[in-house]
């Protein structure tokens, strides 16, 4: 009996006495060589996403990364987004983690607990530079991170998928007819058409300009940094300059000597033909205003003289919407007290309605058959006379200029 107990406790021994190496190889059943690297067994677990070209990780059995339908999906109505997080939304409809800035509803970025405006996400590497980084060239937009435009010679950045700038075709456009600027905001509009923030200023429908609530004319936007005698010009910065265009703000001509404001995306002044020129043929003039002529091909504002149909087509001047003619015709009404020889209409209470009342009594320019014929036009009922013109003799001579004779 003791002899039979006696080899079951030495095979029992036997069993339990295992050498090192081989208790290791029942702990780690499958063998790996000793030439593979434990970045190697990491990189084979992975899985790759399945679109062409992509080197990002695929999310659940997609096989597809967030990017391209991978993971779950925003549960928003027409969103096709990657939900964030622990979320079923993506960070555009309130999904992860929020910005902790005390009233912003901002996703935070990275892993920080802010938004990119309030100091979140990575910041730019440029010394002193306190602007988001974009991209991974540790860099913002201004100093040439993020994506940039493919257009050649052009450093702007890159706006979505176009590979462009806005100003050569990236990004949203205006759904204003005919319109091809950048839609700004959120809005589908540009600027001119309504879209982006507005000027706060009461009946003011102009853009904000900048981060301030209020247009250029009405204090918005950064204002020149020159001082003179303890007084700072109070006019807009110009370019991404800290002075306004009086003040060497803005890019300048490239012609040598000349320290004129360089004009549109050229690099020379309108004297130098710079900026937008006239379109008809053979004229190098400036294009005045939104138009693309000259004042001489039709171009820029025309004089409102007149009625529909025979109006003045003079270039109009200053702020009155009259020719240099007609608004010295306007201005000695004014200086004369306007009576009349013939009663008129009570004047209108504002200024720009009281002008054109006074351009709807006069009418479009007179015809005449000969200078003789003017002296008898101031005795016909139908026309009006303004008294200060008789008494002076100055409106035999204005009439027979402006007269058109057959």
């Amino acid at each position: 009996m003791q002899m039979k107990m006696c080899a079951e406790a030495d095979s029992t021994s036997a069993v339990l006495d295992f050498p090192s190496t081989n208790m290791q190889s029942l702990k780690n059943p499958v063998f790996v060589p000793s030439g593979v690297s434990n970045s190697q067994k990491h990189s084979k677990s992975i899985k790759h996403c399945q679109f062409q070209g992509c080197t990002k990780g695929a999310r659940g059995a997609s096989g597809l990364c967030i990017a391209h339908g991978g993971g779950r999906r925003c549960q928003r109505l027409g969103c096709q987004k990657g939900a964030e997080g622990r979320t079923i939304y993506c960070k555009a409809h309130g999904g992860g983690l929020r910005c902790q800035f005390l009233g912003c509803t901002k996703g935070a970025d990275g892993r920080t607990d802010y938004c990119i405006a309030h100091g979140g996400g990575r910041r730019c590497s440029h010394p002193t530079c306190i602007r988001a980084a974009r991209g991974k060239s540790g860099l913002c937009i201004r100093h040439g991170g993020g994506k940039r435009c493919q257009r050649e010679d052009c450093t702007r950045s890159a706006e979505g998928s176009s590979g462009l700038c806005i100003s050569h075709g990236g990004g949203r456009r205006c759904h204003f007819k005919d319109c091809t600027k950048g839609a700004q905001g959120s809005t589908l509009f540009c600027k001119a058409h309504g879209g982006g923030k507005r000027c706060t200023f009461p009946e003011c429908t102009k853009g904000a300009e900048g981060s301030t609530l209020l247009c250029k004319g009405h204090g918005g936007g950064k204002r020149c940094s020159y001082q003179e005698g303890g007084d700072v010009c109070p006019k807009s910065v110009h370019g991404g300059t800290p002075f306004c265009v009086a003040h060497g703000g803005g890019k300048r001509c490239s012609v040598a000597g000349c320290i004129r404001s360089a004009r549109g995306r050229t690099s020379f002044c309108v004297r130098h033909g710079g900026g937008k020129r006239c379109k008809f043929d053979g004229c190098d003039k400036s294009a005045q205003g939104r138009t693309d002529f000259c004042k001489a091909h039709g171009g820029g504002r025309r004089c409102s003289w007149g009625q529909v149909g025979s109006l003045c087509e003079k270039s109009a001047r200053g702020k009155t919407s009259l020719c240099a003619v007609h608004d010295a015709l306007v201005r000695d009404h004014r200086v004369h007290g306007g009576g009349m020889v013939r009663p008129k209409p009570d004047p209108t209470p504002t200024e720009l309605d009281e002008m054109k009342a006074i351009v709807t009594e006069l009418g479009p320019s007179v015809k005449l058959e000969s200078k003789e014929a003017v002296h008898g036009l101031l005795s016909q009922s139908e026309y009006y006379a303004f008294e200060g013109r008789v008494r002076g003799a100055s409106l035999i001579s204005t009439i027979t200029a402006n007269a058109t004779y057959l």
